[in-house]
């Protein structure tokens, strides 16, 4: 069986319950891709207070983890994930000094998946409303089912939307497609999501998963530094570079052009065969 194929049919079983902590999932079974799921279907995947912890947790743990070349955030059969746990609000978000540690705490989880050196794709059937959207937002790619819709209605609750969770949405979709979001709270369907920037893949729902492990076997089989290198700089193109940018670009592009994957890519287009890249990766 291909890596793909199995990546695929990992991301089509239910998380074991032995990997379930505060709602979310972690699955580090295959070599080089971590799976990260929302594991609340009996609440649509509602995200509790915990569970954005244990979110910004997992993601900052990814980062020292040792090959780790691509993470793939899902949610369930039916849904990606629902929004805040509503329920929890009288005991954790009904003051203003609760709503700005909730906020921080939010910031805190996307921020984290954000800054995860290595691709983080999303793989959204379902609704994804609210906090939901705002995590795939986070993610480097979306890759969505038609049968999907994304929304931010919290007009409805009479909260706030936190900066850190509207800039990931803006930078996807602009901020006059957000404040459309924001004013009127439609749920909008896969096909427009995608003609607002705000997904990139729509695909059958049949073939999400099989769409998502080739994109994911994609990165894994380009070289690590590359894929790297690629996310830093694209997303230092949102921002006025700063001295601490420049050092990075400096020191990855000397890691890849004194590594050994430019040796095998030249050689590889050389010889007109596929590249075994080995950099980084401990074999």
């Amino acid at each position: 069986m291909s890596d793909q194929a199995a990546l695929s049919m990992r991301l089509s079983a239910a998380p074991e319950p032995s990997t379930v902590e505060d709602n979310i999932a972690l699955d580090l079974t295959l070599p080089e891709v971590a799976i990260v799921t929302l594991a609340r279907p009996d609440k649509y995947n509602a995200l509790s207070l915990a569970s954005w912890i244990r979110l910004a947790t997992i993601f900052n743990d990814l980062a020292s983890v040792a090959n780790l070349r691509g993470v793939v955030v899902r949610g369930g059969e039916k849904v990606f994930g629902a929004g805040a746990d509503i329920a929890e609000f009288p005991q954790v978000r009904m003051t203003g000094e609760d709503a700005i540690a909730y906020n921080e705490t939010i910031a805190r989880a996307l921020t984290a998946v954000a800054d995860l050196p290595v691709p983080v794709i999303a793989m959204v059937r379902g609704l994804a409303v609210g906090g939901g959207c705002e995590l795939a937002a986070a993610c480097d790619l979306r890759v969505s089912s038609d049968r999907t819709r994304y929304g931010i209605p919290i007009g409805r609750l009479g909260v706030t939307l936190g900066y850190v969770e509207a800039k990931a949405i803006a930078r996807l979709i602009g901020v006059g497609n957000l404040k459309r979001l924001l004013f009127e709270g439609e749920l909008l369907d896969a096909a427009e999501a995608h003609s607002i920037g705000l997904v990139e893949y729509v695909v059958e729902d049949t073939e999400l998963e099989t769409r998502t492990a080739k994109l994911i076997a994609t990165i894994v089989s380009n070289a690590a530094v590359t894929m790297r290198a690629a996310k830093l700089v694209a997303d230092m193109c949102e921002r006025t570079l700063t001295p601490r940018d420049t050092e990075q670009l400096v020191r990855t592009t000397v890691e890849a052009y004194q590594g050994s994957d430019l040796k095998e890519g030249v050689a590889a287009f050389t010889e007109r065969r596929d590249p075994v890249f080995t950099q980084g990766r401990n074999l």
